[in-house]
């Protein structure tokens, strides 16, 4: 499940998130200074695992401990008399590692003990390995629970595990930190983003005392701050993109009602996770520290959210949406179209706004408006593939409304294309008619034409792709299309 805030327009050359930009940039800056020095000594500590047989002798002992409950033998030559291909070995190890409280004993010496006679030779290349781990930024500056260290609580929210935990963890940090800073300041915006981090990493601490894998990335820091978004919006709405598998959509949802459905999510991961390679109960802090922290600011404002970062107030756009469906149940065409207008003034691209401005100026079809409601409707569903049923129906409704069509010459030969590649081609072919009946010399009808044959010989419609080609060859002879269009029709011959 993934639950992304959009925020509105804001103005970020009149207000610059300065804060916000410092600590996108300071963490890019830590992870580019480590990250290919920590790949190196990460690849020697692997040659080393698997060369030592190290790898050989954990992963029994492991399936040992898993049938038995713990380690019955492993003598230093049981442990490497037959060698174990990389092929059947990867697949074990994996398993092995995904069993976080298995690897926090293993690692403490609480699996292979002093009893067993593989143990002095395990404990050498275990502490050797771990040697050469320590050197990496995670060992050394990461958080880890079994040792405490406060230092690395702070020094932890700054580094990353490869670049994707980086990307996502600076895209949310620049969705929520802007509004933040904008909103409360760039002194609030750090205070939330360290205090956060701090908080997340203790609750980390506490609920796996004995961990000894390390805690990194800025993932608690930027988990509070999307507490403190939610905060910051309380009960007005909030754009919010969201999926659920394959099925996405943005609706409008309280500021609340978001922290809540974030906070649970984390916890339903908590209970799918097998492996404990995600630090969910430190999302969890950041969360609601982030959360309590907000509320700090608010208070502090007075209950206001502090200086408006955007083009007008943050719920104006929703509340004059809401008004004006108000006003068109209440058949109030005049006020209706006023509030849309409003909207559309704050967000040109608004689809409810476009769709019932539409619905009100095809009252009106002969006048201005409403062909300029249908050009924009259609531009916004264009755009999206995924709304190409409603974008026919829509240019549908415009032609049988209007006596004269109006729509601007470019975007029609754009509906072409959109027409045919989504499945309608019926009516990108009345398009084409239209034109070579009515304007014939246009220079983009050659190019019109041959999309249109193309997609039909797609289609298996090869009669109908032969009539189009032979349209081009007739009509244009001198056209650079007519030269394909030649050589597709010599491939259609028998």
């Amino acid at each position: 499940m993934i639950i992304v805030p959009l925020p509105g327009n804001l103005d970020l050359r009149k207000h610059p998130p300065v804060a916000a930009i410092l600590l996108v940039l300071l963490n890019c800056i830590v992870f580019l200074a480590f990250h290919f020095r920590d790949t190196r000594i990460e690849e020697r500590a692997e040659d080393y695992y698997l060369r030592s047989g190290l790898a050989l002798v954990e992963v029994r002992a492991f399936e040992q401990y898993q049938t038995y409950g713990e380690v019955v033998s492993l003598s230093p030559a049981e442990a490497t008399a037959r060698p174990c291909p990389l092929s059947e070995l990867y697949p074990r190890m994996a398993r092995m590692h995904e069993d976080r409280a298995f690897m926090d004993k293993l690692e403490k010496g609480e699996v292979i003990t002093p009893n067993l006679g593989a143990y002095p030779q395990w404990r050498d290349r275990r502490s050797r390995f771990e040697a050469i781990l320590s050197q990496t930024s995670a060992m050394g500056w990461g958080f880890r629970p079994s040792e405490w260290r406060p230092e690395t609580m702070l020094t932890s929210m700054f580094l990353h595990g490869g670049f994707f935990h980086l990307l996502g963890n600076m895209i949310f940090l620049w969705l929520a930190g802007c509004v933040v800073e904008l909103a409360w300041g760039g002194a609030a915006l750090l205070f939330i983003y360290l205090a956060g981090g701090l908080l997340s990493a203790a609750v980390f601490g506490l609920a796996y005392l004995s961990s000894t894998a390390p805690l990194v990335g800025a993932s608690g820091a930027v988990a509070a701050l999307m507490g403190a978004y939610a905060v910051l919006y309380g009960r007005k709405k909030i754009r919010v993109f969201y999926s659920l598998g394959f099925f996405f959509d943005y609706t409008l949802v309280p500021g609340f009602v978001i922290l809540a459905l974030w906070v649970g999510n984390e916890f339903f991961q908590l209970l799918l996770d097998k492996s404990g390679s995600v630090a969910y109960l430190a999302h969890v802090g950041g969360f609601s520290g982030g959360a309590l922290l907000g509320l700090l600011c608010r208070r502090r404002k007075g209950g206001q959210s502090g200086e408006e970062p955007f083009e007008g107030r943050r719920d104006d756009v929703p509340r004059l949406l809401d008004k004006a469906l108000r006003k068109v149940e209440a058949l109030d065409v005049a006020g209706a179209r006023a509030a849309l207008a409003q909207v559309l003034r704050k967000e040109p691209g608004n689809r409810t706004a476009l769709e019932q401005m539409f619905h009100l100026d095809k009252l009106d079809p002969d006048s201005v408006e409403f062909h300029d409601s249908a050009r924009k409707l259609i531009t916004s569903l264009t755009a999206d593939r995924l709304a190409h049923q409603e974008a026919r129906t829509v240019y549908r409704e415009y032609l049988e409304r209007t006596t004269s069509p109006k729509l601007p010459r470019g975007m029609v030969f754009s509906l072409i294309p959109f027409f045919a590649a989504t499945g309608h081609l019926e009516e990108a072919e009345e398009i084409v008619s239209s034109l070579l009946r009515k304007s014939p010399d246009l220079p983009r009808l050659p190019e019109s034409l041959l999309y249109l044959a193309r997609a039909c010989l797609k289609d298996g419609l090869g009669e109908k792709a032969r009539s189009y080609l032979q349209v081009i060859c007739l009509r244009y002879p001198n056209s650079r299309e007519c030269t394909v269009a030649r050589r597709l029709l010599e491939d259609q011959q028998p």
